[in-house]
């Protein structure tokens, strides 16, 4: 049977609407696959989903609905009436088990006589038939007696004489015969067989497909439960399965929801793999430990105005003889929605652009984060970082002596102010009108390596510019001691030296000393190589003899960072960042990705795209770095 698409909706004009237009939609879809399979015209098809067409299996094979006929399967019996069907066809087998499953309630209406003993009539030659088909065949004992128990049902609940205008049967004189019943209803007999075996294959692999358990599954089996209320069943399994997970299934608008969603993933991932953007996506997943699939589907090779025409049809928005310009300015005057939602044009082009933006940001390469630690701050106010002093050692007491008062050390403080930095930029309609999405791309992508490399160029600046701590002393000097005056290329000799400059470090009560080791080495270019030979080595690189001679500075660094935005003869030592940084950055509320967002553009044709990064740079601790000015 054929039919139109059915729903159920609520909500105001507007919502029934858009249920309406979302059904025509799926009724142009089905008539589309209909008449590409069978060569049937659209509107013959309209003509037979609104008339609710009904056809036997040779009939559907000749029409080419279906491809070819099984053999008969055991089937249940169903009940078609609870569907509001219109045009069931007269059929015996309908008849005797809609009955023999439903038995009409003491307090129904009566029928006419004449209706009933025909009604009846029907449903016991069915079930005549059905008994001598299952016998004949080979049926199973169980199937047989529910067919009898149901005649016996239709016996007790109908008693009717045994002869006469209203007997079951007719008149002992004129029987009818076994064979002639039977020839009656064979081919129904062997649809409802069918219908069983269909029904029990149905649901198993329904259960199946969303991991019902077994039990369950062949408990709506046995109890002849119909594919319609086993879905029901299966769907109030899920639903109890997934709200112990917390996850909500009372919104009728979820199907709704989906379809969305996976327009919006699947554009999304169009999008990224047409602007050649889809290995920096992956990549970036991967340093991240992720995994991440883009797979646009049936989306690949739609066009961006095509894209935002799908959108606005999601959207209940009627689009007839709309050109290409009028379309993608509909679509980004979305925004204004009320209901907007991941399906929503600019919503699917700026949640496209953070991630492209983020890939960028994250595989984007930068140094500082390798020898500078992190930290959070909260506002823009000026944080101040502490360091405290100690107490040293406790004073002795003697026999009946008095404890001594012990002043609480003095602590120090470096300030660290966080700032927003960022720009503005604009993708026109123009450029998505000409699918240009080569400069959709290289904006997002430009986007994140400055905002990466913002917070390199600052880091680097603090040092090259060794600004003056709360004391009023420069970062690196000698009021610090973490200044090698008269310093040398990284050499064994001079690397030890900065080890035990490091090492010598007291805090700021001068009363212990902190023992800092260095981790990092940092310098320029020029002097990396030299860093690593030092660094590297088994034997002193430095003395005549380097095979007697065990190298002292062999591994004192656990890293060696070499960069271009260092330059001159200097280099620097720094603590392991991660237990004593010397530098930190500090990102608003933790955030250390870059923030995007966008508004219809006012002033320009486009879209105006805002990227901005929250943080701040300071030198928190003199004692846990040092400077060697070289040679």
């Amino acid at each position: 049977m054929i039919h139109n698409p059915w729903d159920c909706a609520c909500g105001d004009a507007t919502e029934l609407r858009r249920a309406a237009d979302q059904l025509d939609r799926i009724r142009d879809q089905i008539v589309g696959i209909y008449s590409k399979r069978t060569g049937i015209s659209p509107a013959d098809l309209i003509t037979m989903l609104d008339e609710e067409t009904w056809l036997t299996a040779q009939d559907a094979l000749d029409q080419k609905f279906v491809t070819s006929l099984s053999e008969g399967l055991t089937v249940a019996a169903c009940n078609v009436q609870p569907f509001g069907f219109r045009k069931v066809p007269e059929s015996p087998r309908v008849t005797a088990m809609a009955m023999a499953r439903f038995p009409r309630s003491a307090t129904a209406a009566p029928s006419r006589p004449q209706e009933k003993t025909m009604d009846l009539y029907k449903t016991r030659a069915a079930l005549v038939a059905a008994i001598s088909a299952f016998q004949k065949d080979g049926g199973d004992k169980d199937e047989i007696n529910k067919i009898k128990m149901s005649a016996i049902a239709l016996d007790a609940q109908d008693a009717l004489p045994a002869t006469g205008a209203l007997a079951l049967a007719p008149p002992a004189a004129a029987p009818a015969t076994e064979t002639s019943v039977t020839a009656l209803t064979a081919a129904d007999v062997q649809n409802a067989v069918a219908a069983e075996r269909s029904r029990v294959a149905s649901i198993r692999a329904l259960g199946k497909k969303h991991g019902v358990a077994e039990d369950v599954i062949d408990g709506l089996v046995n109890s002849e439960t119909t594919l319609a209320a086993a879905r029901e069943k299966i769907l109030d399994e899920l639903a109890e399965r997934d709200d112990a997970q917390n996850i909500g299934h009372s919104s009728p608008a979820r199907v709704t929801q989906d379809e969305r969603d996976k327009f919006a993933e699947g554009a999304a991932n169009w999008i990224m793999v047409r602007s050649g953007v889809a290995d920096l996506v992956k990549k970036a997943a991967e340093a991240k430990g992720e995994t991440v699939k883009i797979d646009p589907g049936e989306f690949r090779g739609v066009s961006m105005v095509d894209l935002a025409r799908e959108s606005l049809q999601m959207s209940g928005v009627r689009l007839t003889s709309r050109s290409p310009k009028e379309i993608m300015g509909q679509a980004f005057t979305a925004r204004a929605a009320i209901t907007q939602g991941t399906g929503d044009f600019p919503i699917l082009l700026e949640n496209v652009l953070h991630k492209i933006l983020i890939a960028s940001y994250t595989v984007t390469p930068d140094k500082w984060q390798r020898f500078c630690g992190k930290t959070t701050v909260t506002d823009f106010r000026t944080h101040q970082m502490y360091r405290r002093g100690t107490f040293g050692v406790l004073d002795s007491v003697n026999e009946l002596g008095e404890f001594k008062q012990k002043p609480i050390p003095d602590g120090a403080r470096e300030p660290l102010i966080a700032s927003t930095k960022g720009n503005i930029i604009t993708l026109s309609r123009q450029a998505l009108i000409n699918d240009d999405l080569g400069a959709f791309s290289d904006i997002a992508t430009d986007l994140g390596r400055a905002a990466k490399l913002t917070i390199e160029v600052d880091v680097f600046a603090f040092i090259n510019s060794n600004p003056n701590t709360s004391d009023g002393n420069a970062f690196f000097s000698a009021a610090h001691g973490n200044l090698r005056a008269s310093g040398a290329a990284p050499t064994v000799a001079e690397v030890d030296a900065m080890r035990q400059l490091m090492a010598s470090q007291k805090d700021i009560s001068g009363n212990e000393f902190l023992e800092i080791s260095p981790s990092i080495w940092l310098g320029p270019l020029s002097l990396g190589g030299a860093a690593r030979v030092t660094n590297g080595s088994q034997y002193d690189p430095d003395t005549a003899n380097k095979l007697q001679r065990t190298n002292i500075a062999l591994g004192v660094y656990s890293d060696i960072v070499d960069t271009a935005r260092l330059t001159g003869t200097a280099w620097y030592n720094f603590a392991d960042p991660g237990v004593a940084p010397a530098i930190v950055v500090g990102f608003l509320d933790g955030v250390e990705e870059p923030f995007l967002d966008s508004e219809e553009g006012w002033r320009v044709d486009g879209t105006e795209w805002k990227v901005r990064l929250d943080y701040g740079v300071a030198g928190v601790n003199p004692q846990s770095a040092a400077k060697n000015n070289g040679a």
